[in-house]
């Protein structure tokens, strides 16, 4: 079962995407003043949740689950190169191998899913109202920090381990090498996709709460 549909990771729902506007229904008229609150603390909800802890860790946790699929790789690879009674431990790696990778790359689909989930909603809800979006606390500026401080250094870490990797000495196996790769790319994967959603935030909020006296609707990237 991928690991970010688990019933204890995905907790409640996503706040819903607006009402369709219809000039039939003049109550969801864009300048009606309680759709235009909704607006905002529906806003305010997806960018925090967005951005926040649970999600950064539901990231680590992910790639550690990969790191223990490229471990078992590894395994299963020195394994079948001893033959004999090697080749039985290297199926049961193998098999592990992809018990751990198979979830962990879905799982990571699901998260960057969504997250463009919540930015297209995002997107959604600031399309309503006549009155533009102008609340400061959608930057969410702790919390693009609380991300982007780790995901940089772990990118860092992450190219380490790639440039060490490639400088291995003749001695190292290939299932070694194999899983020195494995870790190193997972590593960096990790630390661009945190970055990526921080940085991407910052960028999103920035040209939706830009002042200026007539901003483009459809949201900041559309």
């Amino acid at each position: 079962m991928p690991l970010l549909s688990c019933p204890m990771i995905s907790r409640h729902p996503l706040p819903p995407p607006p009402p369709p506007l219809s000039d039939d229904l003049p109550a969801l008229a864009p300048d009606d003043d309680a759709l235009v609150a909704d607006r905002d603390a529906a806003m305010l909800e997806l960018a925090a949740r967005g951005l926040s802890v649970w999600r950064l860790l539901l990231l680590w946790l992910t790639a550690g689950v990969a790191v223990l699929g490229w471990a078992a790789l590894g395994l299963a690879s020195d394994s079948f190169e001893q033959g004999g009674l090697g080749a039985l431990t290297g199926l049961v790696a193998l098999v592990l191998a992809a018990l751990f990778l198979v979830p962990a790359s879905i799982g990571i689909a699901i998260w960057v899913h969504t997250g463009r989930e919540i930015r297209d909603r995002l997107d959604d809800w600031a399309d309503v109202g006549a009155d533009p979006v102008t609340d400061e606390r959608l930057r969410v500026q702790r919390r693009c920090a609380g991300w982007l401080l780790p995901s940089a250094a772990i990118c860092l870490l992450g190219v380490w381990m790639l440039m060490s990797a490639s400088d291995g000495s003749g001695s190292v196996t290939v299932g070694q090498m194999l899983y020195a790769y494995g870790l190193g790319a997972t590593v960096l994967l990790t630390g661009v996709l945190g970055a990526l959603r921080a940085a991407g935030h910052q960028r999103w909020s920035g040209r939706l709460l830009r002042p200026v006296p007539i901003r483009e609707r459809g949201g900041a990237h559309r």
